[in-house]
Parts: structure tokens; C-alpha cells; sequence
């Protein structure tokens, strides 16, 4: 068990621990669902493990016992996987599960091809490994997946031939004649190929593909005419330039999922259809859409693209302030159909979206924001942040939206405009919403302020990766009277005389256990609490805080001691994360807590509450 376990999520843990006793099969496909069928997308840590390795972690759990041994027969040959790893001396690791599968007559089992290459390792190497396995002899019916990554040396500045990547496209080709899914990673195969790697295989397999997932340094050859009746799926995360990679119109009517990156930020829509073109491309079944922007590659390039862009956005933001009009029948009628406004350049029509992810925009947000009716997306994320944060109407974000995720990753440049992110944040917690999870992240260097909760009564989640005030916390949870997840960012704060460090709490001084017996509870629907504190406890601030008390460094800090305190006023408190040496001064903590008579009952939770260390993935 140990193969897994120790990086295995919590959430498969726990089922597993509760299946085990009951449902053996069931446990053994739990192990294998994460092992096997995870992948990057759901785990970065499996992003550079080849997957015939996670194969050689399961096979030995099949010695378990028998209900894991019949469970594992599907499971273990569900994916014929080869890798190729460049060791020192341009010696390579060839590993492959094909013989096995072809020796045992298992190929009915297989659903999935992964080929997985570590170093220089040629396009022609996995077709030899796989072809001296047998897999070029058999057939394979079943395979509508394909997964293969790439993971350049460093340094490497070998260039293979375009006759190399004909003969592994036509290999594919040749022997996966039912693939519907490919999945494609190479961050920087831009220095070793002159055209995009799989780009034969594409052209033959549009019509039948449902899934495409590529993350590479190259632009994939799907122009706007390209014929791909039956995608669901896609992610394109390639460097696409200006006027580069039109998205074919002919899957607007399918298309679910969309994650699409940029290099340049001069207009999101000439990705979507050709400029020359007025017909608006309408995305009827499209669900979920996130862009993702990158900046240019070389200093000259970004300088020469920033001026452009800011002349051309200047331009679009005097003459296109509005994006879509309702047209008034269909408006009447409850159809919620969206036309473009009258007058004005054509766009993409999103009128079932229900999330939308935007990512790294280095200009004011509100330029990308404006495209979209806001008020009928339900889940919005805003990742990486720099600059525009402040254009954000609070009451127009999140008024009718049920999950809100903000994320400013550039430091406030100066201190009022951390006060005016503070207004902000006060306007955000003020509005009324029916908003359930909210996570914001901003750079603070001061403790931020958390307002009295007028609007957000909802919340159901609440995240803030910034510095919080422990103290007005008991306040924020008397008032979220739903809220059952909360992360937080502790600033212990040192101006405070001892004798209030419990103020919120009600409690003169750490001595007054048996005033926690006449408290109210402050919250009785948390369930799980991650509390970051972020000191060392060898650090000066930690120094300063437990000197304060005539302490010294090994000392308990104040703020842990207040921390649990108020988790011994939150009765339904199942879980509680927080960085190791933290955890350490809570457990002495709580300790104490039980070591009281008169308040056992009041406190039991918390013998039985989980301590888990928290760690940043």
C-alpha cells in the first residue's frame, strides 16, 4: 500500500478507508483509478511520470488478495504504455507493458495508448519499441485514446527530420484506426520540429475526434475550415499569435469545453473566426471557456506588440463599450438568445456558459470581462492578476454568480493602493448575492480587514490568501451561518497589549478555561479550517511575539494559543490544516484545553478532530 499512499489525494484515502472492509474489489479500483487514470490535468505531481510506471506500482497489489487479483486483470491492461528515457551517455530506458498484454491475449482490454519520451529521443524510437513488443501485428479495435508527451533535455538542439514524424504519424495512423481522443504535451518542441509534431494524424482524424488536449510550442494546423463535426473537447495551449489558428466554425455547435492560451493579448475573437468573415460564430452548447494569455518570447517583440495593443485597445474601448444585445422576442419569451449589438463587429455568442476562467491578462480585466454577460455566468475565476483589479464593479461580478475566484499576483505598487483594494474588498463583502464560494489572493502587506458581512451570507467556501486580523474572525463566522470551508492567512499582530489578545473571544487572559463553559458557540456549521500562519518559529517576528510575554523562541506564540481557542468554540470543527511547526503548538494547545475539567464537553471535538499538515501543491 505504501507504493501509493504516500502521494495519493486525501479524498482517495478516505474512500478507500471506507470501502476496504466491505468492498475489496472496490478498493483495489479506487488505487488503480488514481494510479492509472489520473493524469496531469487532475494531479500535477503524475505531469513527468511515465504512466508505465504507475502500471509497475499497482501490479504488485494484485498479490493483496484474490477479489484484487480478478479487479486487476481489466485494470492493469486497460492502457498499453512504452516510455523512452535518455539516461547519461545518450544511453535510453526503453519500458513497455505491450509484450505482456500481446502474450496474454489481453488486448480486448485496451482502451488507451501512452507513449511517454524523456531526453533525445527520436519520433522513430517508440515505433521500434512498440513494433518489437508486437503491437504493430495486432488489432486494436478498442483504442479511441491517445496520450504522448515529450519532455526535451534542457540544453538538447537536435532537430528531427520531418520524415521521422511522417513515420510515426502514419504508425498511429495504421494502428489506431477507432482513436476519437489525443492528448499531446511538449512545453518546448518548438527548438527540435519545424511543424507541429502530430499534425498528420490530426488532419486524418477530425471528423471522428472528440477530445483534443495539446499543450506545445507549436500551432496545431486547425484552420478555420477545418471539419470537426463531433468535438466536445478542446485544449489549445500554444504560443498563437496574432492571425494564427482560427478555430474551425463547424464545431461551434459541439464544442462543451474550450481552454484556449495566447501569446498575444491584441484581441481575443481573431481566434475564433476569420476577421474578414461577419458571421457570428455561436457556441450553443459550449459549457465551460478559459483563456489563457502568456507573454511575448523576446524583450523587442513584447515592447513592439504592448505599443500595438494599447493603441488598439484605446480605439476598442471608445467604439465598442457594449457587446451583446437581447433580442426583445426571444427576451420575451425566456429564450435568453444573445445577437450582436447593432453597428458593431461581430462575436462569439456564449449563451450556455456557465464558467469562465481568464488567466495571466496582463491589462486592465475589464477589457476582457466587458465581452461577457457576467451576470449569467455562474462560476468565474480570474487567475494571475497584475493590474485592473480595481476597474471590477463588485455589486456587477458577483450579483448573480454562485463561485467568484480572484487571484492578483503583482505586488500593490504603492501603500494606497492596498487601501484601495481594501475599499474594494469592503464594496465585494457588502453586495448582496447568493454567491457559495468565494477565493480571493492578493499580495497585502498589512493585515487585512475583514468588514462586517452584509451581502455574502451564502458563502459556503471562503479562501483569502492574504494576511487576516485573527481577531475578526469569530465576527466573520457568527455571520456566515453556512460556511463550512475556510483557508486562511493568519497576521499575528504585535501592537496589542496581552491582556486582549483573546479579546474576540471574550476571555480577559489564556488562564480563564472555565469561561469557554458559558460561550456561544461562534460557528456550528465549519467543518474544515486551513490556517496558515507563515512564521518560523525561529524567525524575529516569532521572537518579538513570544518576548512579549516574557517567553522565548521555543515558546508557544500568542496567536496559536488564540487560534485554538477558537476552535474550541466550533463544535462541528472536523479537520484542521495548518504548516508543521503550527500544528505542533495546536496539539499542546489543545491539550490544555482537555486537561480542564469543566470544560471536556464543551472542547471533545477536538479529540477527535483530524490535524493534518498543510503544504502549498
Amino acid at each position: 500500500m505504501e507504493v501509493w499512499k504516500c502521494t495519493a489525494p486525501k479524498q482517495t484515502l478516505q474512500k478507500l478507508d471506507r470501502c476496504r472492509r466491505t468492498d475489496l474489489e472496490g478498493a483495489f479500483r479506487l488505487v488503480a483509478d488514481y494510479l492509472v487514470q489520473a493524469d496531469s490535468d487532475s494531479d500535477p505531481r503524475l505531469l513527468r511520470e511515465p504512466l508505465v510506471s504507475r502500471l509497475g506500482q499497482l501490479q504488485p497489489l494484485t498479490a493483496v488478495c484474490r477479489s484484487w487479483r480478478r479487479a486487476a486483470l481489466p485494470l492493469l491492461y486497460q492502457t498499453a504504455a512504452c516510455s523512452i528515457t535518455e539516461t547519461r551517455g545518450s544511453m535510453h530506458v526503453e519500458r513497455t507493458n505491450v509484450s505482456l498484454i500481446v502474450a496474454g491475449g489481453h488486448q480486448k482490454h485496451v482502451r488507451r495508448l501512452a507513449i511517454d519520451l524523456v531526453g533525445d529521443v527520436s519520433p522513430d524510437q517508440p515505433i521500434l519499441l512498440l513494433t518489437e513488443a508486437g503491437f504493430g501485428r495486432e488489432s486494436w479495435p478498442r483504442i479511441k485514446k491517445l496520450r504522448l508527451s515529450h519532455w526535451h533535455a534542457r540544453n538538447s538542439k537536435t532537430e528531427y527530420s520531418g520524415e521521422s514524424l511522417a513515420r510515426l504519424n502514419a504508425f498511429l495512423l495504421h494502428t489506431l484506426p477507432k482513436l476519437t481522443s489525443v492528448k499531446y504535451t511538449s512545453l518546448d518542441d518548438k527548438r527540435h520540429y519545424s511543424e507541429f509534431p502530430l499534425d498528420g494524424l490530426l488532419s486524418s482524424m477530425l471528423s471522428r475526434l472528440t477530445d483534443v488536449r495539446i499543450t506545445s510550442g507549436l500551432v496545431p494546423d486547425l484552420c478555420s475550415s477545418a471539419f470537426l463535426p463531433r468535438l466536445v473537447s478542446l485544449t489549445l495551449r500554444s504560443p498563437i499569435y496574432a492571425g494564427a489558428a482560427h478555430l474551425p466554425r463547424i464545431f461551434a455547435e459541439t464544442l462543451e469545453h474550450l481552454h484556449i492560451g495566447f501569446s498575444s493579448t491584441q484581441s481575443i475573437w481573431s481566434r475564433f473566426y476569420v476577421a474578414d468573415d461577419a458571421q457570428t460564430v455561436c457556441f450553443r452548447q459550449l459549457r465551460s471557456l478559459a483563456l489563457e494569455y502568456s507573454e511575448a518570447i523576446d524583450d523587442e517583440r513584447r515592447a513592439a506588440r504592448t505599443q500595438k495593443e494599447n493603441r488598439l485597445y484605446s480605439a476598442d474601448l471608445d467604439n465598442d463599450t457594449s457587446l451583446f444585445a437581447y433580442d426583445s422576442d426571444d427576451s420575451r419569451q425566456g429564450t435568453g438568445k444573445l445577437t450582436p449589438a447593432c453597428g458593431r463587429a461581430p462575436r462569439p455568442v456564449f449563451s450556455q456558459l456557465q464558467q469562465l476562467s481568464i488567466c495571466k491578462y496582463p491589462f486592465s480585466i475589464t477589457r476582457v470581462l466587458r465581452h461577457f454577460q457576467l451576470e449569467r455566468i455562474p462560476h468565474i475565476s480570474i487567475r494571475d492578476l497584475r493590474k485592473g483589479w480595481a476597474d471590477l464593479d463588485a455589486a456587477a461580478v458577483v450579483s448573480e454568480m454562485t463561485s467568484l475566484r480572484i487571484h492578483i499576483s503583482q505586488a500593490f505598487e504603492a501603500k494606497c493602493e492596498e487601501q484601495q483594494y481594501q475599499i474594494w474588498f469592503n464594496r465585494l463583502f457588502s453586495v448582496s448575492s447568493s454567491l457559495t464560494s468565494l477565493q480571493l489572493q492578493a499580495p497585502t502587506t498589512l493585515p487585512l480587514a475583514l468588514p462586517d458581512v452584509v451581502g455574502l451570507t451564502g458563502l459556503v467556501t471562503l479562501s483569502l490568501g492574504m494576511k487576516v486580523d485573527l481577531g475578526t474572525i469569530p465576527g466573520l463566522l457568527t455571520r456566515l451561518v453556512h460556511l463550512r470551508h475556510l483557508a486562511l492567512h493568519i497576521f499575528p499582530r504585535i501592537n496589542i497589549p496581552s491582556s486582549s489578545s483573546l479579546r474576540s473571544l471574550g476571555i480577559s487572559h489564556s488562564g480563564d478555561f472555565d469561561i469557554l463553559a458559558d460561550l456561544p458557540p461562534l460557528s456550528c456549521s465549519l467543518q474544515h479550517l486551513v490556517a496558515y500562519i507563515g512564521l518560523e518559529p525561529d524567525c524575529g517576528y516569532a521572537r518579538q511575539l513570544a518576548g512579549r510575554n516574557g517567553g522565548d523562541a521555543d515558546s508557544l506564540l500568542e496567536v496559536e494559543r488564540e487560534l485554538t481557542w477558537l476552535m474550541a468554540r466550533v463544535p462541528s470543527l472536523m479537520t484542521f490544516k495548518t504548516e508543521e511547526w503550527t500544528k505542533s503548538a495546536v496539539v499542546t494547545c489543545i491539550g490544555e484545553l482537555l486537561a480542564q475539567g469543566s470544560i471536556q464537553s464543551q472542547v471533545r471535538h477536538l479529540s477527535s478532530m483530524e490535524l493534518a499538515v498543510w503544504r502549498y501543491t
